[in-house]
């Protein structure tokens, strides 16, 4: 299936391409896919077609940092945070809006682009349709594990010390700037976004929340703690078990939780949008 790159241009002077796969329906939703901590946009693309195919579309941004061009690897004289991230996914749904007009956007959060697709709702009320969690949790290390907290402070030093984090040494992510560890260690820490965090509350929407089976990376406990930073949702809770799926495989399995986005999006995005336009 052919997919079209835009190139979203960021005022400092680096860039990223958004890749979207349409489907059929010019109306349907649109799923916008912010990454996992460290992981390339090309490892979502056998996720994409599987949607465009299935129906939905598929818009999928790159990580600022983890670009395949166009970009700048973190270092001491390159740092940014969850709000700067939190501004790419504000290109990333202006651009897509550009290409699917009429197209309801929701929001695909892997891992850590859950985290910061929740700050994108509570700073930009109203832009999106709908949420999905696809292995997002909080990692406050109350729902999580207490081990977490010392971890994530170790973390933050070895950031301080290197002038990033040297996520592919110790097999967690990748490279990763100063300030999205700082972010993370601070929701580790507090259990609260470093902004948006008061925001939460009021946003109301369709919420998909599928957690994996065996994942230490996404604990059942510790994603159902994400889920309940929006009290006024409404949530649907899946959760996969099933053989070769894990936190990071099941984009590469999609046969396994494309049919469960595209049944939530049929009954609870659309519905919800005609609601909202009678």
């Amino acid at each position: 299936m052919t997919a079209t790159e835009i190139v979203l241009e960021r005022g400092e002077g680096t860039r990223s391409v958004l890749t979207v796969w349409s489907a059929a329906e010019a109306s349907a939703p649109v799923v916008l896919v912010v990454p996992a901590m460290g992981m390339p946009s090309s490892y979502y693309h056998r996720f994409g077609e599987a949607l465009a195919a299935a129906g939905v579309h598929c818009s999928l941004m790159e990580l600022r940092g983890h670009e395949a061009s166009g970009g700048r690897l973190p270092g001491r004289d390159y740092d940014f945070g969850y709000v700067d991230m939190v501004d790419d996914v504000a290109d990333a749904v202006a651009a897509t809006r550009a290409v699917l007009p009429g197209a309801p956007v929701v929001l695909l959060g892997h891992s850590m682009g859950g985290q910061v697709g929740f700050m994108y709702a509570a700073l930009h009320p109203g832009e999106l349709a709908g949420i999905v969690l696809m292995a997002s949790s909080t990692p406050h290390w109350r729902t999580w594990a207490p081990w977490i907290l010392p971890l994530s402070l170790g973390f933050v030093g070895a950031s301080k010390v290197l002038g990033h984090f040297p996520g592919q040494r110790v097999k967690f992510a990748g490279r990763e700037s100063r300030g999205v560890i700082r972010d993370w260690a601070h929701l580790a820490r507090t259990g609260r976004f470093v902004a948006g965090e008061e925001g939460l509350s009021g946003v109301d929407l369709p919420v998909l929340a599928v957690s994996v089976e065996g994942d230490w990376l996404g604990p059942r406990a510790a994603v159902d703690a994400l889920v309940a930073k929006l009290p006024v949702a409404t949530v649907d809770r899946e959760h996969v078990d099933a053989e070769g799926i894990d936190h990071f495989k099941w984009a590469r399995r999609p046969e396994v939780v494309v049919p469960r986005i595209v049944a939530w999006a049929a009954s609870s995005v659309r519905a919800a949008a005609s609601d909202a336009s009678r």
